[in-house]
């Protein structure tokens, strides 16, 4: 509940009415949100808040019980100026040296999985350099045995890994945390205890909290939903999940920390909106775009079926009309070729019998043959 009573402070944009953290939307944020790196940073990072850590590692990581951990330098530079430098979130050791390096990764990269190997190398190179210090001093060697004790990576990602990490063969679609090993690719022999790599895919964990069965679940839950909380959940209560609201709160953090957080939050929150405004544009643009080679496809194949079809229905109503059009020529010299036909056969007819008649009356052969045209074979015949 808001305090009425309380003043409130702003500096620049911020607004803080001593419980809520009141965004430039309206929206009252009562908690860091551990789904951002700084919130995270906050809520497992900082000095005091081990036994949060010590839990949630715990409850991820098989085959381990971790009872004391202690914060490590996070940043660290590669062997050389041109190697690149790595800031991690969360680095720490156990009692027997064991490194735990902690990730909250937002922004999906093609090429993560490779990143991940690339920063575990780096707890590596710490232990050898401190081995390497602790025997020269107390054994006057300068030499290494690359004895070093276990490596465990914790990434927890807002994404799926199957669209960032081409080249992993065994994404699993349905579990949310996936563990790696070097094995045996037969035998799946292990390599030794080295370097274990442990995916959490938080945008695959879709439980709420009434629906969440282990402490590991409720974990997960929390990650994602505790910075859009105005209140604890009942069902927290007397859990070590009650801590971490508890040192989630804005209200409990020191006056120069909560100032800092919520500038980030801000920048962050910003900086999703124009990621998404940039992926919202550039979906319309990739749409116009298709829609517009889409359309002149369909134009040119349009054409050319359109083409074709009329080719063969032209050539079909051609044929169709070259038919009647012959039909009707032929008909009409067929007349013709039919009375110049008779007209010959009559005029010839009307000649025999002219002969014929000349002959009955007497006639002699050569007049008749002068008269009719006929020859005298002809004359002879009648």
């Amino acid at each position: 509940m808001t305090n009425g009573n309380v003043k409130k402070e702003t500096r620049e944009e911020i607004v803080f009415d001593g419980m809520f953290w009141i965004d430039k939307n309206g929206v009252k944020r009562r908690y860091v949100n551990p789904m951002y790196d700084e919130g995270f940073k906050i809520l497992f990072g900082s000095e005091g808040n081990e036994e949060l850590l010590i839990d949630l590692l715990n409850k991820v990581l098989p085959g381990r019980e971790i009872r004391t951990l202690k914060h490590c330098n996070t940043e660290h530079h590669g062997m050389t100026e041109s190697d690149g430098n790595a800031i991690f979130d969360v680095y720490c050791e156990d009692v027997d040296g064991v490194r735990f390096l902690v990730e909250m990764q937002n922004w999906s990269q093609h090429y993560f999985n490779k990143r991940a190997v690339y920063y575990s190398s780096f707890a590596i190179q710490d232990q050898a350099a401190k081995e390497k210090r602790h025997q020269l001093m107390t054994l006057g060697k300068d030499k290494w045995d690359y004895n070093f004790a276990p490596v465990y990576l914790v990434c927890l990602l807002t994404f799926n890994m199957k669209r960032s990490l081409p080249g992993f063969a065994k994404v699993k679609e349905d579990d949310y945390i996936s563990i790696y090993k070097y094995t045996d690719v037969e035998t799946n022999e292990l390599l030794g205890d080295g370097t274990t790599l442990i995916f959490i895919e938080l945008k695959k964990f879709c439980k709420n909290l009434q629906e969440c069965r282990s402490e590991k679940e409720k974990w997960m839950c929390s990650l994602k939903s505790m910075g859009d909380q105005l209140e604890m959940p009942e069902e927290l209560a007397g859990t070590i999940l009650e801590t971490a609201y508890e040192k989630a709160a804005l209200a409990a953090m020191p006056p120069e920390l909560r100032t800092i957080y919520i500038s980030k939050a801000m920048s962050r929150n910003d900086e999703l909106n124009s990621r998404a405004e940039m992926i919202e544009d550039a979906l319309k643009e990739g749409y116009a775009k298709g829609r517009d080679e889409g359309l002149a496809e369909g134009v040119k194949v349009g054409k050319e079926e359109g083409l074709a079809e009329g080719r063969e229905v032209g050539l079909a109503e051609g044929v169709i009309k070259g038919r009647e059009e012959g039909r009707e020529e032929g008909l009409a010299e067929g007349v013709i070729k039919g009375k110049e036909v008779g007209l010959a056969e009559g005029r010839a007819t009307a000649i025999l019998e002219n002969a014929r008649k000349m002959k009955e009356l007497g006639i002699d052969v050569e007049t008749i043959m002068q008269v009719t045209g006929l020859d005298r074979t002809a004359v002879g015949n009648l």
